[in-house]
């Protein structure tokens, strides 16, 4: 490694399959990839041998399986062939595409966004070069850390950021972005408060990719980098050229070349073009971005421009300073900063350099002919607020900004859409935002009205209305099942128009929405209507430069959705799974282990992820994957990489379909046990350990009882969920083995007491599933890893105590309820023996056994009610008391630091409702966000009310033996289907359709269903506080009112007996719904204002039992 050059690095096999490894992470516009030409292995005579795929488009769908190590040791021979090939000459360069996607339309111009691409293998190639730039390999140890170039790239840059993350070459954009959108409004929010800074600056660089010249950025990197490579230095500046320089195919570039280069340049018609500045859509450009905006910052920040606070996301920046300015002293700093960007521009052209060493003089005479300058734009698109007018006027952009950090970011998937916000809410929020733009553009149009403001906040408001409006096409086809002819034609109409000027088009919608959309629509769709749709989708790009006035064909085949759209209907034919190529292998060398034991599975698994078997994952990590060393790089660093092989033998050897979903499809007739499933919910978890998997196959205790039950098929309900919410490995562990500790705790039913609804694992996975439904109604409630592990256990363990026989001995304590029963009872047996005395003999005689019989019997009953009720009215402080008695025993598995937590949340559901509510604190901000567990709880546990709980059957048998408060629940639980949550959305209008408001009402609608009906009408005599109700067709409607004193009563004078029944089964979720409703209107959130109704939806599908309605009135006392 000591003489390893940098040309060494790029050439070796483990870099370059490590650039194929993070493919996907650097493709970015799949649909640009060639769909005509083969990929082909030639001899020296440039003869065929070999077509290993059709086109690059194909090749990419097929090195998503990682494993093909007969595929992927192709293609790396191809790319080192190419990559000779370039280091070798001087003059040869890879040659790349430009497509032009519809950017906007601005006075009478038609203007373009170019996109640029590669083939596949040249893709590859790049990064083949880029990554030894970027990171600092150690192929030994199998570690990936940054390079010298990349720990230059400041804290405050957001936009493609390095990953050392082998799977990805760059952090996700997704994650990056929201943390600078919450960074910015965070700090804005802050300086605002403490006026540490007073003005707010947004800069804009004009065409930023295009103004950088390529010779610019050589000579920034070659010396940052001269020292680290000094004894390689032609190489690394070979490998920098490579990566700037690149031609450009006359006939796709001739047509465009106006379009393409700048307006001043001087390029003439000849058979050389090249690329203008960073050609944005390669690999390596959004990187090279970085570096130069690295300096690009350092002007930035000096006094007499814009020192402060600043955070860039590539060249997007937003700066705190705390300078108070005007429009002049803005354009004076404005121009100040070109003055000092020019200056470094000229500087670095006019410096020595020896390029022409590594660049033919060809080359950068066209490079001279584009008169690169990086400029800001002046007052217009750059602008600048006071910092105490940001935010403030047209409703509040950080309650928009907390809305996209709530949901789901941005995903060109429909599969990976999340269930976080609902498609009400966000066409509510679209409409908001829409009219917020309205009505920014006409005070745009008013004489002396802060035009940077107006701007600054158009800017941002596009931006979420991009998301919003994404988002909300995304969950209309999503909830529709697919693109449904009205989806269809919905779309034809708003974007394919004819009858459409281009300026509403581009006012209306956003050329990357309309790309996501059709293509989830084509994907979705037949073959032929989706190839119907994408001949529409191209007559109508043409057509928008025909309206333009562009009429020239040779431009059309440039054109970026023409391409796309067309690659989309290719798509549709290309399947792809990252394991075929694992499942060939496993089939080869384990097929026959699926007929072992489960004692001799165990044993092979334990072989093979230690170093006890001539085949076992070490053995790969030390000789690579199949001995192949180009592997063994990605082996060891990548966790990823290793999980999926060990997926793949495990799910083998004990006959499960290898994937990584959680829905096992079992290939023998063997059933899962809890072992297998705890094993498998391991390597079907992104969040791989290895070391942490060795340790625990070596330790679980597959010989254990419990481990070989047969698993519960309820706990697959919520497994998905375990890893989704809380990721860590080890905590979906606790959380397996907790719903088997609890349903082996309530096999039986209670130990003691039979009269309970049902309070099992099935109860829980009813509470985990409507508190994840909570959080997606009710997205106040952001919760983190550690707060979804800590409700999750809760929903198992918050009734445990009631599952255990109570403490006899303690009915003879001195103290409690019990104490006046004894009393009473003793009193009650001296009276009874008293009269036994005053009896003559035959009396006595027949007596004797009839009477001591009833009071034996009456005082078994009270003993029994007595332990019924101190149990109930106890279960949640007894259950918190279990827990933490029991967790260095029963429940030491659990982590030891959080089980307190754990025991407070299910004590909680027990409280009085305002000491939760009433609890000062800041749940959101908190390391464990034990408030909103505390509500999530309580309010899961009230809905949880439906008759899955009871059983009629048995409730017949025991009606003459329940109390009157178990029959009354029984009996509330056997009338009621389901209780559902609902959300709606209204935004106050005048009549002529415009937003009266700009806050939206935001209605939680508890629909409890029952299949009874009884509305005989009763004088109300509770009036029950802060509720309205209503009575409708099929439905009594309980309206949530404010609690504040003095207290609003409900108003009508008679009552029906349905609405007195359910009101007072439900009194305690009606309480909790009250302070709820407070809680909501006191939060910071000035774009909703919360209304929470209760519908008590009835129809008379069910006949209940005359005694059992008869139980119900004596329960209520009428």
């Amino acid at each position: 490694m000591r003489n390893y050059t940098i040309k060494d690095r790029i050439l070796d096999r483990r870099n370059i399959f490590s650039a194929i490894f993070c493919l996907e992470s650097y493709v970015f516009d799949k649909g640009l990839l060639d769909t005509d030409i083969p990929i082909a292995i030639t001899d020296k005579n440039n003869h065929i041998l070999e077509v290993i795929a059709k086109n690059d488009l194909e090749l990419y769908y097929a090195l998503s399986d990682k494993h093909n190590i007969i595929l992927i040791e192709k293609v790396i021979e191809l790319c080192i062939a190419r990559l000779n090939c370039l280091f070798n000459n001087k003059d040869e360069l890879f040659l790349i595409k430009v497509f032009f996607k519809l950017k906007s339309y601005d006075s009478g111009v038609l203007k373009f966004r170019p996109l640029h691409t590669a083939r596949l293998i040249d893709l590859i190639c790049m990064v083949s070069i880029l990554i030894p730039l970027m990171y600092d390999d150690d192929y030994e140890k199998g570690t990936r850390t940054l390079s010298d170039l990349s720990k230059l790239v400041p804290h405050n840059f957001y936009g493609n950021v390095p990953s050392t993350n082998v799977q990805y070459l760059f952090h996700k954009w997704q994650t990056k972005y929201k943390e600078y959108t919450d960074d910015v409004i965070g700090h804005c929010r802050m300086y605002q408060s403490n006026h540490k800074y007073l003005t707010e600056v947004s800069l804009d660089i004009k065409n930023f990719f295009p103004s950088i010249s390529p010779r610019l950025l050589y000579n920034y990197i070659k010396d940052k980098l001269s020292l680290t490579y000094k004894d390689d230095l032609d190489t690394l500046k070979t490998a920098i050229v490579k990566l700037l320089f690149f031609r450009v195919e006359k006939d796709n570039i001739e047509p465009w070349k106006d379009n393409y280069y700048p307006e001043d340049n001087k390029v003439i018609d000849n058979e050389l073009y090249m690329n203008c500045g960073i050609p944005q859509g390669l690999p390596q450009s959004y990187f090279f971005g970085n570096l130069c905006m690295i300096e690009i910052k350092n002007i930035l920040m000096k006094n007499e421009c814009f020192k402060g606070d600043a955070y860039f996301y590539v060249d997007d920046s937003v700066i705190y300073i705390q300078a108070a300015l005007n429009v002049v002293e803005f354009n004076k700093r404005i121009e100040k900063l070109n003055n000092e960007l020019a200056e470094w521009c000229r500087k670095s052209d006019e410096s020595f350099s020896d390029i022409d060493k590594y660049v033919s003089a060809i080359y950068l005479d066209f490079h001279k002919k584009l008169n690169y300058k990086i400029t800001f734009h002046k007052e217009g698109k750059s602008v600048f607020n006071p910092i105490d007018f940001v935010d403030t006027q047209y409703g509040s952009i950080g309650d928009f900004s907390r809305e996209v950090s709530m949901s789901s970011n941005l995903t060109w998937n429909i599969d990976e859409i999340d269930d976080q916000v609902s498609l009400e809410k966000l066409m509510a929020m679209d409409e908001i935002i829409t009219s917020e733009i309205k009505d920014l553009k006409e005070k745009e149009k008013q004489e002396g009205y802060n035009k940077n403001f107006v701007t600054s906040r158009l800017k941002i408001l596009r931006r979420f209305k991009k998301f919003f409006l994404y988002r909300n096409r995304l969950l209309k086809i999503r909830d529709q099942g697919g693109p449904n002819d009205e989806i269809v034609e919905d779309f034809k109409k708003r974007l394919l128009s004819e009858d459409k000027k281009i300026e509403e088009w581009f006012e209306q919608n956003d050329e990357d929405i309309f790309q996501s959309e059709y293509r989830l629509i084509i994907q979705k769709e037949s073959k032929d209507d989706a190839e119907v749709l994408s001949r529409e989708i191209q007559n109508f790009e043409i057509s928008m430069l025909r309206k333009a006035g562009v009429d020239n064909m040779t431009k059309y085949k440039s054109l970026f959705f023409n391409k796309d759209v067309r690659a989309a209907v290719l798509m549709k034919s290309l399947t792809y799974n990252s394991y075929t190529y694992l499942v060939h292998w496993a089939n080869e060398n384990f097929s026959g282990m699926k007929e072992l034991s489960h004692d001799k599975q165990m044993k092979k698994c334990r072989e093979f992820i230690t170093k006890e078997s001539d085949m076992n994952i070490f053995n790969m990590v030390k000789m690579g994957f199949e001995m192949k060393p180009f592997t063994q790089f990605v082996m060891m660093a990548s966790s990823e990489y290793k999980r999926r092989i060990l997926n793949v033998f495990y799910s083998e050897i004990i006959g499960v379909l290898p994937s990584d979903v959680l829905t096992f499809t079992k290939l023998n007739y063997r059933k899962l046990n809890y072992t297998e499933l705890r094993i498998l919910s391991r390597l079907r978890n992104k969040n791989f350990d290895l070391k942490a998997f060795e340790n625990f196959i070596n330790n679980i205790d597959d010989v254990d009882i419990s481990n070989r039950m047969y698993i519960d098929l309820g706990l697959l309900d919520v497994l998905n969920r375990f890893i989704m919410q809380v990721r860590r490995p080890e905590w979906v562990d606790d959380l397996i083995i907790t719903h088997r500790l609890t349903k082996g705790l309530w096999y039986n039913g209670s130990k003691f007491l039979n009269s309970y609804t049902v309070h099992n694992e099935e109860h829980a996975v009813t509470l985990i599933n409507k508190s994840l439904e909570l959080i997606k109604r009710i997205d106040y409630f952001t919760l983190k890893d550690v707060d979804y592990y800590i409700l999750f256990l809760a929903c198992y363990l918050h009734d445990i105590s009631m599952v255990i026989h109570p403490d006899l001995a303690q009915f003879s304590s001195s103290k409690g309820k019990n104490e006046n029963l004894i009393s009473d009872l003793m009193v009650d047996m001296k009276n009874r023996v008293n009269d036994f005395f005053k009896l003559n003999k035959e009396e006595r005689k027949d007596s004797r056994m009839k009477e001591a019989g009833i009071f034996i019997i009456n005082v078994f009953n009270k003993v029994y009610d007595f332990f019924e009720n101190e149990i109930r009215i106890h279960h949640a402080k007894d259950s918190a008391k279990f827990i933490k008695e029991r967790s260095r025993t029963l429940l030491s598995y659990l982590e030891p630091t959080l089980i307190s937590f754990v025991a407070d949340v299910s004590e909680s559901h027990g409280y009085d409702v305002w000491d939760v509510y009433g609890l000062k604190s800041r749940a959101a901000d908190n390391t464990v966000s034990l408030k909103y567990l505390m509500i999530l709880i309580r309010l899961a546990d009230l809905m949880d009310v439906a008759n899955d709980r009871v059983n009629y059957h048995l409730l017949r048998q025991n009606m003459a033996h329940l109390s009157p408060v178990s029959k009354f629940h029984w009996i509330s639980h056997l009338v009621t289907d389901r209780m559902d949550l609902k959300t709606t959305y209204d935004i106050p209008k005048k009549e002529n359709g415009d937003l009266a408001e700009k806050w939206i009402t935001e209605t939680i609608n508890l629909d409890l269903h029952l299949n009874f009906q009884q509305l005989t009408t009763i004088k109300n005599t509770r009036k029950c506080k802060c509720l309205k109700c209503i009575l409708g067709k099929n439905c009594i409607t309980i309206n949530i009112l404010s609690c504040g004193k003095p207290y609003k009563v409900c108003e009508q004078d008679t009552c029906t007996i349905l609405c007195l029944w359910m009101s007072k089964k439900h009194e305690w979720l009606i309480q909790e719904l009250i302070a709820l409703n407070e809680y909501l209107y006191s939060v910071d959130n000035s774009m909703f204002k919360t209304q929470i109704n209760l519908n008590i939806h009835y129809s008379n599908d069910m006949k209940l039992d005359p005694d059992m309605f008869d139980s119900i009135q004596e329960y209520l006392g009428i």
